[in-house]
């Protein structure tokens, strides 16, 4: 009962904390949402993940967390942590300012207030802040980076597509125009939030999350990480492909209807194919601690 406690204790103050440290993170996240997928949230294989790996890991948070001491123990991680708070609550009319500062804020505010209540699981915590901080990040600067040429590669595969199918598309560039069946014309362009910049650093933060808690070796993860980026860009080739087809057939306001959900069922089912692929992968043949040893994980 005293890992529980503690737990909640955990989620229930960093919770509050954050509301504090990143209170811009929602409505920037919900606007972003809305402006590139519509109103259908793309994230929820990667949260079914996090509660499923909390779950499966939870006897050994449980053994760290029952370890833990007074409010005098680790008294240096315990100030790490409230430092950490401290400078983000006086950052945040700076981390505010955007979807991808204010949710590396909250990652670290979750994290920081587990170095001040529950020091001990630090290390058992730090692997996945550290995904996290960078999964919430990268898309926003790879995009910046990116996000161009590789709408360039979507637009050039995309008309490839479209010609072996015969579909009446013109391409200038990344912009496309056609007229459906229904005589209404369809112009818009592939934008670097629509060159498959999401679904690849979804997956890579999802491989990252297995790859902790499957132990798998790095090679293995390289190798589904290379193979996982080059198949859905392809895929998302695809996806614009369907979405031209259904406009073609049904009109525009198919076109645009099916374009808030399509690109999440193939994304599901490119990762409900790559799991048991994965899974079947080589290890690095390590194990937890309390289950190599019996002893509960006490980190120095």
């Amino acid at each position: 009962m005293k890992a529980e406690l503690r737990f909640l204790g955990w989620l229930g103050a960093s919770t509050a904390l954050a509301v504090f440290t990143a209170p811009n993170f929602i409505p920037l996240f919900d606007q972003l949402l809305g402006d590139q997928f519509g109103d259908i949230f793309p994230l929820f294989p990667f949260a079914a993940l996090v509660v499923l790996i909390t779950a499966l890991r939870w006897r050994e948070l449980a053994d760290v967390l029952e370890s833990e001491k007074g409010v005098k123990s680790e008294r240096k991680t315990r100030a790490l942590g409230l430092s950490v708070l401290l400078v983000l609550l006086v950052l945040e009319p700076l981390t505010g300012q955007t979807v991808t500062t204010a949710g590396v804020a909250l990652v670290l505010t979750f994290y920081a207030t587990a170095l001040a209540i529950n020091p001990l699981s630090r290390r058992l915590l730090l692997p996945y802040a550290g995904v996290f901080a960078v999964g919430v990040g990268s898309p926003a600067v790879l995009q910046w980076a990116l996000g161009e040429p590789l709408a360039v590669v979507s637009s050039l595969l995309s008309a490839k597509l479209v010609a072996v199918v015969g579909l009446p598309v013109a391409w200038a560039g990344t912009q496309f125009q056609f007229v459906t069946k229904s005589g209404d014309v369809i112009s818009s362009f592939v934008a670097p939030g629509c060159s498959s910049i999401i679904s690849v650093t979804t997956f890579l933060g999802l491989l990252a999350l297995m790859h902790l808690d499957m132990k798998k070796d790095l090679r293995s993860t390289a190798l589904i990480a290379i193979a996982g980026t080059g198949i859905l860009t392809v895929l998302n080739s695809v996806r614009i492909l369907l979405l031209m087809w259904v406009g073609y057939e049904q009109g525009a306001a198919a076109f645009w209807g099916v374009h808030n959900w399509v690109g999440y069922v193939l994304f599901l089912a490119f990762y409900l194919a790559v799991l048991p692929v994965y899974s079947r992968m080589g290890g690095d043949g390590s194990v937890p601690y309390a289950a190599k040893t019996g002893v509960p994980y006490t980190p120095s």
